[in-house]
């Protein structure tokens, strides 16, 4: 796919808020961060989710998903893959119990917006939309949860803002409540939406909009923490 610095999304400004030089690596010189365990566990559960909830199916479906989603790259030896193989399959069974416990309404899955931004366009990919009273609607993105999550994690995500603004401009859906579903538990993480923060958000789009276009690679970011570390001329170790 060709580089278009016009086309925004929550991984690209992720990517150039946590570096200028790794988002050029990645979406500019079209080059990808090595994957590493913890990547290709989340890359094999979304991908068996996102096939559950648009086929449906019991339990064993959703394990039948799993292994078909499997990624096997990032890992060290055969018996590391197993273990978190294992840890994949327990993650899901315990999502699944936990969604026919709360008898969810998901009305969207893997839901892909778009929608004008001034000279740019703005795109994404939701992970879940649950129906809650009348028209009103929860947006859930789900985590693995190898970092814990909280409440006002949610309150002051730009990733679930920028699918919130994407909802309302690009689909007309309401949205009420923003989730993250921390699958590695499991527990959920709310936090009441009603958009006030729309134009700070829409704000930064625009910011790092306007650097993506100059290339404004002045900045370097955490390298210590960078997946690309030892690969960056402008590593700083």
């Amino acid at each position: 796919m060709a580089f278009d610095p016009l086309e925004l999304n929550y991984s690209k400004v992720k990517a150039y808020l946590d570096c200028p030089s790794l988002y050029k690596y990645i979406y500019v010189d079209r080059r990808f961060a090595p994957l590493n365990p913890y990547a290709s566990l989340g890359l094999s559960v979304h991908g068996a989710l996102a096939r559950y909830h648009a086929s449906g199916g019991d339990l064993s479906d959703l394990l039948a998903y799993y292994e078909d989603s499997w990624n096997n790259r990032g890992y060290a030896t055969v018996q590391q893959s197993m273990e978190f193989y294992n840890t994949g399959a327990k993650v899901l069974e315990n999502y699944w119990l936990a969604v026919q416990a709360e008898k969810s309404r998901v009305v969207f899955s893997e839901k892909v917006f778009q929608f004008a931004f001034e000279k740019w366009r703005v795109r994404g990919t939701i992970d879940r939309v649950d129906r809650l009273d009348g028209d009103c609607f929860e947006l859930i993105d789900y985590k693995m949860g190898f970092e814990k999550k909280t409440p006002a994690d949610a309150a002051q995500s730009l990733q679930l803002a920028i699918y919130a603004l994407g909802l309302k401009r690009a689909l007309n859906i309401t949205v009420k409540k923003v989730s993250f579903f921390v699958l590695n538990g499991p527990y959920k993480v709310s936090a009441d939406y009603d958009g006030l923060g729309d134009e700070k958000t829409l704000a930064l789009l625009r910011e790092i909009g306007e650097k993506i276009l100059i290339m404004d690679l002045s900045r370097v970011g955490n390298c210590s923490r960078c997946p690309i570390k030892n690969l960056c001329p402008q590593a700083v170790l």
